[in-house]
This record gives C-alpha cells, structure tokens and sequence, in this order.
C-alpha cells in the first residue's frame, strides 16, 4: 500500500515528542541558576522542580492511559498541547517558588504526557505490528532529538532575553508546530481511514501474550516488567544525574567532564534504534539483557577506570542502555497487552518506574555526600542491573493468544 500513513502519523508524533521532551527534562538544567538567584532557593529546593515533574508526568501517565479508551488520541493530545502552551505561559509570569511547582505539577505534567513521547508510542503502536519494533525505536530518538535540537534553542532563548521572555518564546513555537503535526497528520488508528497496521492489505490477527489483557494490575507480567524496568530505569537516571559530576570528581577537565554525557546522548540515539531492530526479530527478554549488560559493563568501568579515554569508549556503547530501554519496555508491553490495553498498561507502569528513578537518584546523592565518590553508589547499581535482567527472564512470552 503505497499511501499508508502511518509513517506520516510517526513522524508527526515524533517531531511534537521532540519539540516537548526538549523543552522539558532536558532544558531544566538552564533554568537552575537563573531560578535560584531570582527566588533565593538552595540547589536541592529548585531541584524539587524535576522530580516533582517526573512524579507528575507519570501520575498524568496513568490516568491519560485511562482516558485513551473513552477519547480518541487525537483530541487527547489537542487537550495535552492547549494545557502544555498554558503551563508554559503560567510558569513565564509565576511570581513564587509555589506556583512555579502548581504549573509543573498540572498543566505542564498533563500536558507532556498527553502530547509527548507517551502518546507517540501509543500512536506508534497502534499503527504498526511487524515493523513495530523499528517504529517504537524511532519514536524513543524522539527524545534524544529534543536534548540535541531544542535544549540548544531554549538555552540561548534564556541567555538572550532570560528565563521567563524565552519560556513565552518557547510556548509559541511549539503550539505553532505541534498544532500543525497534530491536526493534519495524527490519525488514532489505521482503521480510522480504512487501512491496517504496517501498510498490510487486509487486517493481520494480532496476539498478545496476556491471559486476561484488561485485568491490567492483576496481570502477573504487568509486574514483572513493571519492576524489571523500574530497577533498570532507576540506574539510568542515577548515570545521567551523575555523569558530568562523576567526571569532574576524577579530575577531568570540563570540557572532558561534559564530553562524557554527550557521548552517551548520542550513542543513545544509535541504542534505540539498533534495540528497535533487535526486538523484532530475538526474544526481547534476551535484548533486555543486552540493554543490561551494557548499563553493567559500564558501571564496572567507572569503578575500576579511571583514565578518560577508556571512559569516553565505553560511553559510547552504554548507549545501547540508556536509549535501549524505552523501545525494548514498550515492545514487550505491547505484545503483552495489545493495542487496545496498552496505553492504560503502560500508563499505569510509569507510576512504578518513577518510584524507582526517584530512589536512587536519592540514593547517588547520598551515597556521594557521605563518601565524596560514586564508587560506592555504582558497585551497588550493578546488581541491581543484573537483577533487572533476571526479573524481566520471568515474562511469560506464549499463553492463551487473543486477537487485539
């Protein structure tokens, strides 16, 4: 089928998921200086900003997979933009640490998630089934896209006319764009225009591997990859927290110090889409512990190397952990559940993850402060990737198949 869409509704997705993940967690860190001077905060108050953003992002995640099934994704993520631009205006004109909290918390939290990288993945989802592991692999650089396209926009919007002129800058910009995206290519599913996923003839029979799909929290494997991810996610973060400090406690430079985390970045895009390829066509519990082993190697290269050069090679494939993990979750939830489950099933998994992305970075932290080294921080993240891998071994991947 030479007109099939779904390419032109990934593509959409991924430039609005873009445009709000660059906007988001990857330009919090401008905001820092220029927030603590105007409002007097300590660096752990105006750090409150991102975790209360990660814990209402996936809040809003569960209840937006909630609303999926009594709206279409289309409207839901007009509503998502029109709150996003709203939170964006609000937060520009704030004038105390407590509403600069309340517009992250609602407008903003609501709105990336009801119109950024989760919702791409729902429409990616819901478009394609044999090449969905390329397609979600393309949605999860999405992201990526947005640290090394529009953080740098917003970082030189702030330095030019400051934090609250370049946040109304921002907000226009993105509503222009993403409200073009949204109205003229997202479509909720291939059957809205009489097409089937992947550009197929005819409707192909789709499996899932859940007994009882719409028992979500019931479901013993919701669980599992719940916790499997979470524990994997949770070292993630804890890396990319620490990476430029880590560097900088051994003594590089800071032009080496910053180099490190660029790596990662970019090998994270080659992570997600070589991941994306791989889960199509292995068992995606064995690519999972791909993903893993390469978060492990790593880890185990920070403690016992120190010399900069070997930390630059090896930054170059931990990559395949840090980006590998969003397109390998979101297959193996899809197979699990389907298309019709899996927006609430993923939603509602946001909520376990978050709790353990919250917990060690706290954990890192801490343990720096009380020893002035993330040796110990990291030799513990390492079994907790290895168990990461040992936990997600027990998703069931043949049961009583049902049509999506």
């Amino acid at each position: 089928m030479t007109d099939f869409r779904g390419w032109h509704v990934l593509g959409a997705s991924f430039v609005t998921a873009m445009l709000l993940a660059g906007a988001t967690f990857y330009s919090f860190q401008h905001f820092v200086t220029p927030i603590e001077a105007e409002f007097g905060l300590k660096r752990d108050q105006t750090n409150l900003g991102m975790i209360i953003f990660l814990l209402s992002a996936a809040i809003w995640a569960a209840i937006a997979g909630k609303m999926i099934s009594r709206t279409s994704p289309k409207l839901l993520s007009l509503l998502g933009l029109v709150s996003f631009i709203s939170g964006f205006l609000f937060l520009s004109i704030a004038q105390t640490p407590k509403q600069l909290a309340l517009a992250i918390a609602i407008p903003i939290g609501f709105g990336f998630t009801a119109c950024g990288p989760f919702m791409a993945n729902v429409l990616t989802t819901n478009w394609f089934y044999k090449k969905r592991g390329r397609a979600l692999g393309i949605a999860a650089v999405a992201t990526s896209a947005g640290g090394f396209l529009v953080q740098p926009v917003f970082s030189q919007l702030i330095a030019n006319h400051g934090w609250r002129r370049a946040t109304q800058f921002m907000a226009l910009g993105i509503a222009v764009i993403s409200l073009i995206a949204i109205l003229k290519y997202f479509i909720s599913r291939p059957e809205d225009i009489g097409q089937y996923p992947d550009g197929e003839a005819q409707e192909i029979p789709q499996t899932v591997t859940a007994a009882n799909p719409s028992k979500i929290l019931r479901n013993r494997d919701f669980w599992v990859i719940a916790v499997a991810c979470g524990l994997l996610l949770g070292c993630d973060q804890a890396l990319l927290a620490s990476l430029k400090p880590f560097g900088e406690n051994l003594g590089y430079s800071n032009a080496q110090a910053t180099l490190i985390p660029t790596i990662v970045a970019g090998s994270a895009i080659g992570g997600k889409l070589g991941i994306g390829w791989l889960i199509e066509r292995f068992d995606k519990r064995y690519v999972f512990a791909l993903v893993c082993l390469s978060n492990v190697i790593f880890l185990m290269t920070a403690v016992i190397a120190n010399n900069f050069i070997t930390m630059a090679i090896v930054a170059g494939f931990v990559g395949i952990a840090i980006g590998g993990i969003y397109p390998v979750w979101t297959g193996i939830t899809a197979d699990t559940f389907g298309r019709k489950h899996f927006a609430p099933a993923i939603g509602l998994m946001n909520l376990v993850t978050v709790l353990f992305a919250v917990i060690a970075l706290g954990f890192v932290g801490k343990s720096f402060e009380a020893n002035q080294s993330y040796d110990q921080a990291f030799t513990v993240l390492i079994p907790v990737a290895i168990l990461a891998a040992i936990v997600m071994a027990f998703v069931r991947t043949k049961s009583n198949s049902e049509v999506s």
